[in-house]
């Protein structure tokens, strides 16, 4: 399998993935989160033309996960997701059940499982042709779904923040709230700031829920996992790269905010 990461960020998410089955090249896309005009010069940059996608997955219906859904459709892209994700997106597609299999294109299967996110319908995919499996899972807190009997070849997983450095900011701010010298304008600046962080608590996967997550798989088989949606802020790359590698010892790659690999 080759991947392709489009765009990976709060503002916006799309990925290709590029099988190879029975000899033959199966494109799919997963989110499709950036406006069609980017996903078409992103394409373009990396020799893809849209018309070899054969289908696209969308795991929820934040607009940085799906801000092209329409678009694709009116290109008979065939689009998979859960009902509550197409009801909130009033368009129709493929609608897939947790835990039942489904087929994406000739030879690659799927099945999706729920994972615990802020919006309903929310989802983690795992992909599989008669050589490979990939199990991918972006926004989300945390997934209870045994998924351990499946051998992935390669994970894409969600490694948002560091905690160590959001949970400190957060006590911070906590106690500065408590603070009765604080004005009414500083005060609010903190709400503002604490809501922010707490989306982020309870919607997103911090450096220790991936690294809970990945102890769940059975990583045997695995040639490499990717890290997505990283936080502008409260993310580092290189110590969330190396410390999840050194874990699992499996070659870990971070899927950046512009686009690419590294």
């Amino acid at each position: 399998m080759k991947a392709y990461c489009l765009a990976s960020s709060s503002s916006g998410n799309c990925f290709i993935l590029d099988f190879e089955i029975n000899g033959v090249s199966t494109k799919i896309m997963i989110e499709c989160g950036i406006p069609l005009s980017q996903i078409y010069s992103k394409c373009t940059e990396i020799g893809i033309s849209l018309n070899e996608v054969q289908a696209c997955l969308i795991t929820h219906s934040h607009q940085d996960h799906c801000k092209s859904a329409r678009e694709l459709t009116r290109l008979n892209i065939p689009l998979f997701a859960t009902n509550e994700t197409f009801k909130a997106l009033s368009i129709k597609g493929n609608v897939i059940e947790p835990r039942q299999k489904f087929r994406v294109a000739n030879g690659l299967f799927g099945m999706c499982f729920p994972v615990e996110h802020d919006v309903e319908g929310s989802v983690g995919f795992i992909l599989k042709t008669e050589q490979e499996c990939v199990i991918f899972i972006i926004d989300h807190k945390r997934f209870t779904t045994n998924i351990s009997h499946f051998k992935p070849d390669y994970v894409f997983i969600e490694c948002n923040y560091d905690h160590k450095v959001v949970y400190p900011q957060y006590h911070e701010l906590v106690r500065h709230k408590e603070d009765l010298a604080y004005e009414d304008d500083e005060r609010r600046e903190i709400n503002v700031k604490l809501k922010q962080m707490e989306r982020n608590i309870n919607s997103h996967a911090s450096l220790r829920g991936t690294e809970k997550g990945l102890a769940k798989m059975n990583l045997s088989n695995c040639k490499g996992i990717f890290l997505t949606h990283l936080s502008d802020r409260y993310a580092n790359e290189y110590k969330m790269k190396n410390e999840i590698q050194a874990m699992f010892g499996v070659k870990t790659y971070v899927c950046k905010k512009i686009g690419g690999i590294k």
